[in-house]
């Protein structure tokens, strides 16, 4: 392959691939394969000044990993200052460049290395050697190598400082979702905004609140900001989960028991509504009441009165009533397995949590916050998901939802041994496409599946011409080939806000 042509490949490699963490592995692979080299590297100054790998790749087109790569920092050292591409065919016969240890360590043969500038600055290099021949690289290596620098500088210099902004916006959106009480309630999608212009509300309102969502959504999570929000917060939140109770237990557990109420009871033993008393109680998994506790429960929601087992005195408590369930109690009133006056009375507002598999922009967004946290709280030098990783990520059904993405990246923390994960970190399945349904005897619509893949490339195929342009809304609509006035309904319809990319 000629020099032109390989740059030609590499030409149309950029202009297919947008994220960086793809586009990198993909051009350096094409450099590998035409030099020659057994190993191709990006380096690039960190915000702390110091280099910092990129991408790392070898002949078979796979990641270096951090322990097996090495490289001289001699060699790099000359290339940044003097901003010229450096070609040896021998480093172990060069003077100057023989006396480094690094060198002769390395027992390095083969070597080329270009800067990457843009805007007058060097912010780092391209590295590639080979350690089993000399003579190897030639100076139309260090041409095509510089070229290739050239090339991709711009190009990688906007993608990092976009990536620090996303980094930097990530962090701000965690630690304003920690001002604000939403926590780890990560979501930038168009259902989460809407969720927490809900949540608001209804953490200040006065009323009983129903949230939804299947397991792992975070149904607690949201029960308990809930109750940090409100001007119950001084006061006791308390948690009960309906399911993890035997039946008869739950009602002596909810209201409390007097002394002799049953055998076993020695003592008076004050109930989970006493506890919360001017706080908030949350009962997960509400559809689980018997029938008779949901008398009860209907009762002290109309009147705030209660009377513990075994007592006839009725007793009155100031407590805010949040409840949750992951089925659908409207159809268990239609069976009549649920009281409908129950239903209303726990449903004055219905906060419902999408899946995660209906979040698809908000996957790696979860992720990487949960990557930064667990990096921090293990002490890990992890930075980021390598291209497999992505993949799988966002292809990934996740039917544990959020409540498994995070202990999918906390797993891949742990035992990752270098500075990316990678997709075998992750130790995921392989997963059903995202409009498959989780239940197997559910028929798919053919025509709501291809509708929904096709909402989801056109959201990321608009995001990413918005992006590309800064948030130029007209410049973005030409390069979609479509009228502006088309692209902004189409803006409107997926929730899409100029101001996400300016």
């Amino acid at each position: 392959m000629s020099n032109y042509k390989a740059l030609f490949e590499i030409g149309k490699i950029l202009g297919a691939e947008t994220n960086i963490d793809r586009l990198l592995p993909l051009a350096m692979d094409k450099v590998v394969e035409q030099t020659g080299a057994q190993h191709g590297v990006i380096l690039v100054h960190g915000e702390d000044g110091e280099l910092t790998v990129e991408t790392a790749r070898d002949l078979q087109k796979k990641d270096v990993e951090a322990a097996g790569l090495q490289v001289s920092k001699t060699i790099m050292q000359s290339v940044l200052e003097t901003g010229q591409y450096v070609v040896i065919q021998n480093a172990l016969a060069t003077p100057r460049i023989r006396e480094s240890a690094s060198v002769t360590r390395l027992h390095l043969l083969s070597v080329a290395c270009a800067p990457l500038r843009a805007g007058g600055e060097t912010f780092g290099v391209i590295y590639i050697d080979n350690r089993a021949f000399t003579g190897v690289f030639d100076d139309e290596t260090g041409k095509l190598l510089n070229e290739f620098a050239e090339m991709i500088a711009v190009v990688v210099k906007n993608a990092l400082a976009r990536r620090r902004f996303e980094n930097r916006q990530l962090q701000l959106q965690a630690e304003l979702a920690e001002r604000q009480g939403f926590g780890r309630l990560i979501g930038g999608s168009q259902a989460m905004r809407q969720l927490f212009g809900r949540m608001v509300k209804a953490a200040e309102a006065e009323v009983t609140v129903l949230v939804t969502g299947e397991t792992g959504t975070g149904k607690e999570l949201v029960a308990r900001l809930l109750h940090r929000q409100s001007r119950r917060s001084q006061h006791e939140f308390v948690a009960l989960n309906c399911s993890a109770l035997p039946e008869n237990l739950v009602e002596s557990e909810l209201f409390g028991y007097e002394k002799g109420a049953f055998t076993g009871a020695t003592q008076r033993k004050s109930g989970w509504i006493e506890s919360a008393e001017h706080g908030t109680l949350f009962l997960d998994e509400i559809a689980e009441l018997s029938p008779a506790v949901q008398v009860k429960l209907l009762r002290f929601l109309q009147s705030a009165e209660y009377a513990p087992v075994g007592s006839v005195a009725a007793r009155k408590a100031d407590v805010r009533i949040i409840t949750a369930t992951n089925r659908d109690l409207a159809k268990l009133v239609e069976q009549g397995k649920f009281r409908q006056d129950l239903f209303y009375r726990l449903n004055v507002v219905e906060l419902k949590l999408p899946p995660l598999r209906e979040r698809d922009d908000d996957i790696l967004l979860v992720a990487n916050y949960f990557l930064q946290r667990f990096a921090r709280q293990f002490n890990k030098p992890i930075a980021h998901f390598a291209p497999d990783a992505v993949d799988l990520l966002e292809n990934y059904h996740f039917p544990g939802n959020v409540r498994e993405l995070e202990n999918i990246i906390q797993r891949a923390v742990v035992l990752s041994e270098g500075q990316t994960i990678h997709a075998d970190d992750l130790s995921l399945p392989l997963s059903p496409p995202a409009f498959q349904t989780t239940a197997a005897s559910e028929e798919i619509n053919f025509n709501a599946a291809k509708e929904k893949v096709l909402e989801k490339f056109e959201r990321q195929f608009l995001g990413a011409r918005l992006q590309e342009t800064q948030g130029n809304i007209s410049e973005a609509a030409r390069r979609c080939g479509v009228h502006r006035k088309n692209f902004i309904q189409k803006m409107q319809q997926y929730g899409i806000e100029r101001k996400d990319f300016l």
